[in-house]
């Protein structure tokens, strides 16, 4: 009886410790911003409406940015549990996460899709990094509805697709 007690006991341990840690990851989200079709047309609105028409380029951009946002704030629990996750697999040795910064752009070429940089600040025991990923581009009227920004994201960390300066 000693010895099944022992088996179990030793198997309980040997399964937890080969869990992995998954990060803390601050549930403040930046500012989400957006840049592409109203920065376009902004100068052009400029002929018709005057100086206006810079500002309402850059409130159309700004609104896509909020919808963005609240699609992403909505799914803000699952997005950063997927997220976290994915940090833990690539950099298991990190304790905290912070999202520093998500800016979504327009694909050039195609203002139906848009893809996010995203910079996180990672933590560890004595050292500190802040690492930047570039999503690959996603549907914009998803992103403002959906939590198509998290997956996108998670999958940038997972494929390592780092920002290219």
């Amino acid at each position: 009886m000693k010895k099944l007690i022992y088996a179990i006991l030793l198997t309980v341990l040997i399964g937890c410790s080969s869990v992995s840690r998954t990060p803390v990851v601050n549930q403040v989200l930046p500012k989400v911003t957006y840049e592409g079709r109203g920065s376009a047309a902004g100068p052009m609105l400029v002929g018709a409406m005057g100086p206006v028409g810079i500002a309402v380029g850059f409130a159309i951009d700004e609104g896509i940015g909020k919808d963005i946002g609240q699609a992403m704030d909505k799914s803000k629990e699952q997005g950063m549990w997927a997220m976290a996750n994915a940090i833990a697999q690539q950099y298991p040795d990190v304790d905290t996460v912070a999202i520093q910064k998500l800016a979504f752009k327009a694909q050039r070429g195609d203002d139906d899709l848009a893809f996010a940089t995203v910079e996180l600040h990672l933590e560890s025991t004595g050292e500190e990094k802040s690492l930047c990923f570039k999503t690959e581009p996603g549907d914009l009227s998803e992103l403002k509805e959906t939590s198509l920004g998290w997956q996108l994201i998670t999958k940038a960390i997972v494929a390592r697709d780092f920002c290219t300066q």
